[in-house]
């Protein structure tokens, strides 16, 4: 490694007695080493650079044939690029540009969570000034951030990491939180879907339907229920799944022509190398290749297109394969859609067949509970209870027991209200 960094000649003498001309080397100081004996009249060895000057003096005159095989070393190499002022030349400016390249963004890499979607937010960016080709210390991250935030209301924080010439974006969304309206304890139970009312369980509240009732789906079913105590509202509720296919599946075949088309991408800007593609039918295969370097990522990308031509074949499917088929979907589609905790009373299955599509149809008939909750703010509850306490026409108020009722049960604070106000109002009239 030393003489690569020096430099060294390799070296060929010839002649009579080549061992003599060894020895007179050595007497004069000069060092040889990896010496190699070629036949009995020649030899070889490796001379440091800066014993030539001496090794010349000592061969003039001589009888002895010498010849440099070789010279090599970091001195020799440097020595061939200055000579070569175009070759450095071209070094510099590449190196310049490698660079200034550096400095501007190639690609941008956007990670979002499910709800968001990252099209628009990739446009969004772009309108802001965050896309290829934009120099990276001219990012404003804050401006950029408080776009993005008063843009979408769904995003609760954007980070933005600089990791060479590449920009790594991640969306934090936010998350769900509590209604703004205070809630009491009091709630209504509408029906989550349309049904056929079965029975009602009404621990608490008043039932406003019957066994035997048709509601639709957010029609009260029972008025001022506890939260604490969630009453059940059975129903009879039907769901149907439907679907079809053909018997001829038609299949692109290759004909084993194809054609390619390269595009060439220098930041945004595009080069398509166009070929006339007189295929009437075609698939297309994309490849694109990219050039790195560590994190580095050049500007220029390589995307090659290749056209296949392609004929279409008809293929006739067993019907009662594509019937077995359509039933295990439907069957899948409707053990999604099912509630686990609805009961299954009784299905049917029936299918039409309309020229060559088939349609497979299949409706359950299931018992469920189809009561939801619906909280009721205070000021609800309140209205209800007013509604409640005023007697109809040829009807007495019948108090109810405060003692039995649950602390922070929304009538105490009711009936203490109440009772303020009449408290003032004896007051004004003493």
């Amino acid at each position: 490694m030393i003489s690569y960094i020096r430099g060294y000649y390799v070296i060929t003498v010839e002649g009579v007695s080549v061992e003599r001309f060894l020895n007179h080397l050595m007497r004069n100081g000069i060092k040889v080493y990896n010496v190699k004996k070629i036949s009995s009249t020649k030899i070889e060895f490796h001379l440091e650079r800066e014993d030539i000057k001496a090794f010349k003096n000592v061969y003039r005159g001589s009888n002895f044939q010498v010849k440099i095989k070789q010279s090599t070393g970091l001195p020799f190499i440097l020595r061939r690029i200055y000579k070569n002022k175009g070759m450095w030349i071209c070094g510099v400016i590449s190196l310049f540009l490698l660079i200034m390249t550096s400095q501007f963004v190639t690609d941008i890499y956007i990670q979002v969570p499910e709800g968001i979607k990252k099209e628009d937010i990739r446009k969004e960016l772009y309108q802001v000034g965050l896309k290829p080709g934009v120099y990276k210390k001219s990012i404003d991250r804050k401006e950029i951030r408080d776009h993005i935030m008063l843009k979408f209301n769904d995003v609760a924080y954007l980070s933005i990491n600089v990791k060479g010439t590449n920009i790594f974006v991640t969306v934090t969304k936010k998350a769900e939180t509590l209604k703004s309206v205070e809630q009491s304890n009091y709630c209504n139970i509408i029906a989550k879907k349309d049904g056929i009312i079965e029975k009602v369980i009404a621990r608490s509240g008043n039932s406003v339907v019957q066994k035997g009732d048709i509601v639709r789906k957010g029609d009260v079913l029972i008025n001022g229920s506890n939260n604490k105590s969630i009453p059940e509202v059975w129903a009879t509720t039907f769901y149907e799944a439907s679907k079809s296919a053909s018997y001829e599946e038609v299949v692109k075949e290759k004909t084993g022509n194809k054609k390619n088309v390269y595009t060439l991408s220098f930041y945004d800007n595009k080069y398509t190398i166009r070929r006339n593609i007189k295929y009437n039918d075609y698939v297309i295969e994309n490849e694109e290749y990219k050039l790195s370097l560590g994190n580095y990522t050049f500007p220029l990308k390589l995307k090659v297109s290749t056209f296949y031509e392609t004929k279409d074949k008809k293929i006739e499917k067993d019907k009662e394969q594509v019937k077995k088929e359509l039933k295990e979907k439907t069957l899948k589609e409707l053990d999604y859609i099912i509630p686990a905790s609805a009961r299954i009373v009784d299905s049917k299955h029936d299918y039409k067949v309309n020229k060559n599509m088939l349609e497979y149809t299949i409706t359950v008939q299931t018992s469920e509970n189809i009561a939801n909750v619906y909280s009721l703010s205070k000021a609800e509850a309140e209205n209800m209870i007013r509604e409640q306490n005023t007697p109809k026409e040829g009807e007495e108020v019948v108090p109810s027991n405060p003692e039995k009722r649950p602390i922070n049960d929304i009538r105490n604070e009711f009936e203490n209200t109440n009772n303020k106000e009449e408290d003032n109002k004896d007051q004004n009239t003493n």
